[in-house]
Formats: C-alpha cells, structure tokens, sequence
C-alpha cells in the first residue's frame, strides 16, 4: 500500500532528526515537518522537510501524513487533517493526531485541552468525530479540560468528549483514526521521541485502544 511505503521510508528520516533534536535549537526553528504526499504549510505545498514556528498550521491530504518532530516531542498529523503548531501544543482543527512526547506536549481540540498528566514519556491520539473529540491513551495518563471540568484518561483507555458548542456524542463516521491502526510509537529519550501509526484508509474511522480490529 501507498501509505504504508511513505510511512516505512519516514522511519529513515525520523531517526536522523532524532540526532539534531537533541542539542538546544531556542534560537532556531521550533521544530522539523517530514511530508509524506500532499501536505501543505501555511496554505502552501510543504517540501519533503520542512522548517516550523509557532503559528504554523499544516494540512494533509486523504493519502498523506506529515510528522512534526520539536525537542522531546512528536507530533504525527493524520491523513485528511488540519492542525496549528503552537511549539508545545498542536490545536487540531480536522481529522486526528498521534503525539508521543516527554516534554509535556499537550492538544487542543473543539473547545477542549488534553494535557499528559505525567512528566515521564506520554503517547496519546486525539481525533474528532462529527460531534465528539476522541482521547485514546496509550502510554500514560491525560488529563482532558473543557475550561471547566476535568477528567482523566486513564492509560490503555479512550474518551469520548463533546465538542464544545456542539450537539451530544452520537453517530460515527468523523476523522478519528481506523479500526486497524497499528500503532508504533517509538523508542524515546529525554530528547527526542519518535512516532509512526500506520493509516488503513478503507476501514471504518475510530480510536481502538488496543490497535485491534474492535473499534
């Protein structure tokens, strides 16, 4: 499959990233872009690497992922998704992420923040369906806020949130992430974390905690 040989050939480039990642960049970019296909920046086409500030917003296209790799963190933006990098926090505006991270890298999402509750290595997904925000975490616990309440995701289990202003969690069929989504995130340090999903476009859209084919 297309998508999977793009995944599989950014695995390579992850792990030279890794190595720059490492030393202090506060007065260089805030983080490196990876594009696999069509992914835009700022509204216009990305280069295979890319540069990111804070500010930036960043598109993919149905068959296409991009990953954002900042210092201790990894950001992995879905196909058909759009999101704001804001340096230690990405919004999410359409379709899903995967972040892995050990500096405290946090989302948010439709009226919703969602904050690893420890300071050790965390990986969670975010996705939105068509009036939910899904949590699924998978390395550590979350905390998700509406700006009032706050609940914890707890590791190896997924949420469903209402999307601030929106109707009640109903019908699926949003952006979430496939039934058969494998996930792989990867090896960490204190520096640098790396993370891969691999995207099965033809199944049904969900968050499965376990990767299996349950959704």
């Amino acid at each position: 499959m297309k998508i999977c040989r793009q995944l599989l050939s950014l695995i390579l480039l992850f792990s030279c990233a890794c190595a720059t990642l490492g030393v202090d960049g506060s007065s260089g970019p805030a983080a490196v872009l990876y594009a696999s296909g069509k992914v835009q920046v700022n509204g216009a086409d990305s280069r295979k690497i890319t540069t990111l500030f804070s500010g930036d917003s960043i598109r993919t296209d149905a068959d296409s992922v991009a990953n954002i790799i900042a210092q201790g963190s990894s950001v992995l933006v879905m196909p058909s998704a759009s999101v704001k990098f804001l340096g230690n926090a990405v919004e999410l505006t359409q379709g899903g992420v995967a972040i892995a991270t050990s500096a405290g890298m946090f989302a948010m999402a439709y009226g919703l923040t969602i904050t690893p509750t420890a300071q050790t290595l965390s990986k969670f997904e975010v996705a939105e369906d068509e009036d939910s925000v899904v949590v699924a975490a998978r390395e550590g616990s979350v905390a998700v806020s509406d700006g009032q309440q706050t609940s914890t995701t707890q590791e190896g289990q997924q949420t469903s949130h209402k999307k601030k202003g929106g109707a009640a969690p109903g019908a699926s069929g949003g952006h979430a992430i496939s039934g058969k989504t494998l996930a792989i995130l990867g090896a960490a340090s204190a520096a640098t974390v790396a993370a891969i999903l691999i995207f099965d476009k033809d199944e049904k859209k969900c968050v499965s905690p376990s990767g299996g084919k349950k959704c």
